[in-house]
């Protein structure tokens, strides 16, 4: 799915703008039993309770490509599941037992959590061609698709809460709470003013686990790499190619660069960066060229001729310095003031202080 189809359809997750037939829920404890389901209308709900279902779907639809969104191909053996609960607007009780009971056999999942589905109707709009405006019109082609989410639920702490009936405050006992969405999926996806029941888009919060344990128990088929993977292999590669290694100050070259760069560009932009510009930026650290060489061709070997997301390279929102007794926290946009050299033989990390030095908060002098 383009961009714009993609935010197209995240609007339409407001109580006016939706057309969603039914919502359709399965509760899994810590011990993956099945303890409840249920069927909701959304036009039965309170106000407040339909858009927390509204902001779980919508969030089930963001991400970034590559990092935490992913096209997942849809092969024979899970299309038959995934068309019956699409073509029977999740109303089929064979088919969604059979969708809870894959993900509670198959899904490793730290504490209960909540699988939320739900059926929408796209009515899909066009520009008329005998009339010169940009106003769309709807035609009675209407686009189905179903949306599976993956909530954790947790207790909730005792909270001290005031009650209007008697003008006091009273503790809440723990509660369990409904939480954003871990995972999930759309299918099928949105694809030149149709459905493509190939394909489903797939989202997972944590960019480190892509969970392949759904994506089997679901798609039956191999997780892509993650963006965890792909940094380690392009390091990977990097630090093979190099006679000493990774050092910091190539890591920080590639690193302040692309961060740079990526600043540069606008919001929701990406960053495509060849092999030939990170060899560029190894020859600003003295890579000599036979190094360089290296580089290129086990890049090449590793990714193709494909250019790799820079984000995928370069944390955008962290820099961060470890040992084995010390972390280190850095603006990403100021990796700049920090060194790593050796001072009589041992290796010693250096900041340049900007400003007022604090320890826990206490302002202190040099």
């Amino acid at each position: 799915m383009n961009k714009k189809d993609l935010a197209a359809f995240r609007r339409r997750f407001t109580p006016d703008k939706n057309d969603i037939s039914i919502i359709r829920g399965c509760f899994v404890n810590e011990k993956g039993e099945i303890v409840s389901t249920f069927s909701k209308s959304p036009l039965s709900l309170p106000a407040s309770e339909a858009e927390h279902y509204l902001s779980s779907f919508k969030k089930t639809l963001g991400g970034v490509p590559g990092r935490n969104q992913f096209s997942i191909p849809v092969n024979d053996e899970a299309s038959h599941l995934l068309l019956q609960l699409q073509s029977s607007e999740l109303k089929d009780e064979t088919a969604m037992n059979a969708l809870f009971a894959a993900i509670r056999e198959k899904l490793e999942f730290d504490g209960a959590y909540l699988i939320l589905a739900m059926h929408d109707a796209y009515s899909i709009p066009h520009k008329k061609t005998d009339e010169h405006t940009d106003t769309p019109d709807f035609t009675d082609k209407v686009f189905n698709y179903i949306i599976v989410s993956i909530c954790p639920v947790k207790l909730t702490k005792p909270l001290l809460t005031f009650f209007s009936d008697d003008r006091d405050f009273h503790t809440v006992e723990p509660d369990l709470a409904v939480g954003s969405p871990s995972l999930g999926f759309m299918y099928p996806v949105f694809s030149d003013g149709g459905a493509d029941v190939n394909s489903a888009l797939y989202y997972t919060r944590d960019i480190a686990d892509l969970h392949a344990d759904f994506i089997d128990a679901i798609f039956h088929t191999v997780a892509p790499e993650s963006a965890a993977d792909r940094r380690e292999q392009f390091y990977g590669v990097l630090g093979d190619s190099l006679e000493k290694g990774l050092t910091f100050d190539v890591v920080q070259t590639i690193h302040e660069n692309l961060v740079a760069q990526t600043a540069e560009k606008k919001k929701g932009e990406s960053l495509k960066v060849s092999r030939k510009e990170i060899a560029s930026l190894l020859d600003s650290c003295d890579v000599d060229a036979a190094e360089q060489k290296a580089f290129d061709e086990g890049y090449l070997e590793q990714f193709g001729a494909v250019g790799l997301d820079a984000s995928l390279i370069a944390d955008q929102k962290r820099f961060e310095i470890e040992t084995e007794n010390v972390k280190i926290n850095v603006d990403p946009q100021r990796s700049d003031l920090v060194e790593v050299k050796k001072v009589d033989g041992r290796r010693m990390i250096t900041i340049w202080v900007e400003g007022d030095i604090t320890v826990n908060g206490i302002e202190v002098d040099v």
